[in-house]
């Protein structure tokens, strides 16, 4: 088989499993409605180089993203699927990335089918490759490149080293200067521990600094032109520089936030990665590389005061490639033991899910059909443990793959459609009469996504979120939504005027506190949501 017909496969077969069930899932708040609001207005206004929301200029992530959706909504409509879809490809062309990267570094198939297979059923990629959010983009053109940066480096290919610049731009179009700040940092201190003054003179390569450099400039330059330092300010300033400095939710900003969250987020494959981590350290290029990778981004971002569950994604990569290679020695060698590494943390994951069954009726969304799944995760980890019993090693990936792809594909219909229902406020479409919809302490930016309408947070004149949240008042910048005073709503529902006021359900207690609830009844419920009417 030839190596393009062999990626083709692989190309296929991770779309098609990340794309099972988008179009059932619905944007949810508070993060995805954002970016998805945010690609529509500039599809709306004609305007591809600004994003706005709520027609105002913000400048919260760089444009490639928004780029992406709003080509998606274009082509495909304003859809669930048109705004997954963008994040599904790239997850897709990820996978592809590790298996051709693997293949060339091993020259062996089943390495690379292992890498690209561990990649996709890894718990937080295939989460992040159906989201709508930047993080997916930016882990390929990461990926992208540290990988041809080690072989241009390490093979003094200057093809290769332009092409990481290529990347690297594609990554600062997408998150910004740590598309570049990070990569950079790695390769410096890459060539610094191997000592090889060779590998500093590949590193600036004329053609790529030139390329990096164009490519940037298409979308910085006409923003900075337009926009002048309120730009710089925000994307720079507040998206960046706040952001590392001042901690947007303070209860995570301890020290071992990614040591506990980087291997749950390899789950099912903790155990071989980091069995590799530790057991195929040496001083080859190859794992010195990928330790200051892996590590690397785990210590910077612990470093960082706002810390995210999806910050340090890009660690997974070469915690994933040296899984891989682990893998592939056990079932070169026969190593029964050392396959324990993988099965029993396989084991544990798939038991979570198996007791998923127990909770269902506790869930605030409607959950059926788990016992299903509990019965298949008995069946497989039966046929694994023989497996590993009977010495049939090749089975025990197969089994493992098979396992995780099943138990997705249930999970996402059974538990992630309904739950992405429960976050969102595509319910209240319902809204249809002409009276204007207010949120109570909480903004649902899905809301004026799916129903085009214009909506307002409001709450008591005494509400203090960042006070609340223990965060710095700097954190009251981030919103930038339609907004209306505890004296405009009551003015209004004195004067007995038609509204309506939606009550997110962790938000009703306040709500009974409040002067606005001896003024208005309420009339249903809505999925999480009270709500309210003026009374007569």
């Amino acid at each position: 088989m030839k190596q393009r017909t062999f990626l083709t496969i692989i190309f296929v077969a991770a779309f098609l499993f990340l794309a099972v069930g988008i179009s059932q899932l619905a944007v949810t708040d508070p993060v995805e409605s954002n970016y998805a609001l945010t690609a529509l207005e500039m599809v709306r206004s004609g305007d591809w180089l600004s994003p706005q929301i709520y027609g105002t200029y913000w400048y919260d992530k760089p444009i490639f993203l928004y780029w992406l959706l709003s080509l998606s909504y274009s082509l495909l409509g304003t859809t669930d699927l048109a705004a997954r879809l963008p994040a599904v490809l790239f997850g897709t062309a990820s996978c592809t990335l590790a298996a051709w990267f693997a293949l060339r570094q091993t020259g062996r198939r089943t390495t690379a089918i292992l890498f690209a297979a561990m990649t996709v059923t890894s718990l937080i990629f295939w989460f992040v490759s159906r989201s709508v959010i930047t993080d997916q983009p930016l882990y390929f053109f990461s990926g992208a490149t540290l990988f041809f940066a080690y072989i241009g480096l390490t093979e003094g290919k200057k093809g290769y080293m332009t092409g990481a610049y290529v990347m690297a731009a594609g990554a600062v179009l997408t998150k910004g200067p740590v598309g570049l700040v990070l990569p950079g940092l790695f390769l410096l201190l890459f060539t610094a521990i191997q000592r090889r003054p060779d590998y500093l003179k590949r590193l600036f390569p004329p053609a790529g600094i030139v390329l990096f450099l164009l490519l940037c400039l298409i979308w910085y330059g006409p923003m900075y032109s337009r926009h002048g330092m309120d730009f710089i300010d925000g994307l720079l300033g507040f998206n960046n520089v706040v952001r590392a400095t001042v901690s947007e939710h303070p209860e995570y900003d301890v020290w071992y936030y990614y040591l506990v969250l980087v291997p749950i987020s390899l789950l099912p494959w903790t155990g071989p990665c980091l069995y590799g981590l530790w057991r195929r350290r040496s001083h080859h290029d190859e794992y010195v590389f990928m330790a200051i990778w892996a590590l690397g981004t785990i210590l910077f971002y612990s470093l960082m005061a706002t810390k995210y569950p999806t910050y340090a994604y890009i660690a997974n990569w070469p915690l994933l490639y040296l899984g891989a290679r682990t893998m592939q020695a056990w079932l070169d060698e026969d190593a029964r033991y050392a396959w324990l590494a993988a099965l029993i943390p396989a084991s544990v994951y798939s038991l979570l899910f198996a007791v998923l069954v127990a909770f269902a009726d506790k869930a605030p969304f409607p959950v059926q059909g788990l016992l299903l799944l509990t019965v298949f995760l008995a069946i497989m980890a039966i046929l694994t443990w023989l497996a590993w019993w009977q010495k049939a090693y090749l089975a025990l990936p197969f089994f493992l793959i098979t396992t995780t792809v099943i138990t997705y594909l249930i999970v996402t219909f059974q538990v992630l459609v309904p739950f992405y229902q429960y976050r969102s406020a595509q319910s209240l479409t319902v809204l249809n009469d002409a009276a204007p919809v207010y949120f109570f302490e909480e903004y649902r930016t899905s809301y004026p996504y799916y129903t085009g309408q214009t909506a307002y947070w409001t709450a008591p004149a005494d509400y203090d979120e960042n006070a609340r949240l223990r965060r710095d008042a700097v954190w009251a910048k981030k919103h930038v939504y339609p907004t209306a005073s505890e004296d405009q709503v009551l003015s209004s529902l004195n004067q007995h005027q038609n509204l309506t006021l939606v009550v997110p359900e962790g938000k009703y207690k306040d709500y009974k506190a409040s002067e606005f609830f001896s003024l208005t009844r309420k009339v249903g419920r809505i999925g999480p949501y009270y709500i309210f009417k003026p009374s007569p």
